[in-house]
């Protein structure tokens, strides 16, 4: 066989929200994400999985605790997502 065959694999990555916002957010994980790698992550909001597509902007040993913290742009979001998710971040805001 003359040509390497390449993959990607695909998983799941147990992660902890730190920050969040309609544009992007940041999380906790215990392996560092590529920067400029394209992943599609599911958000856990009241109990509905909100889908969005981010873009790794930075992913950096953390520094409060174990693994690294990634900082990650939405790119792409359904809009019943997008909508569920304002909601949340509205009824979330200090008064």
């Amino acid at each position: 066989m003359k040509d390497t065959v390449k993959g990607v694999a695909r998983g799941e990555i147990a992660a902890r929200l730190l920050d969040l916002s309609m544009g992007g957010a940041l999380v906790q994980l215990e392996v560092s994400l590529e920067e400029h790698a394209i992943h599609d992550f599911a958000l856990q909001i009241d109990g509905r999985t909100v889908w969005v597509q981010g873009e790794v902007r930075r992913s950096i040993k953390a520094p409060r605790g174990p693994g690294y913290e990634v900082g990650i742009a939405f790119l792409g979001i359904d809009p019943q997502d997008e909508r569920v998710l304002r909601e949340y971040l509205e009824q979330s805001r200090p008064s």
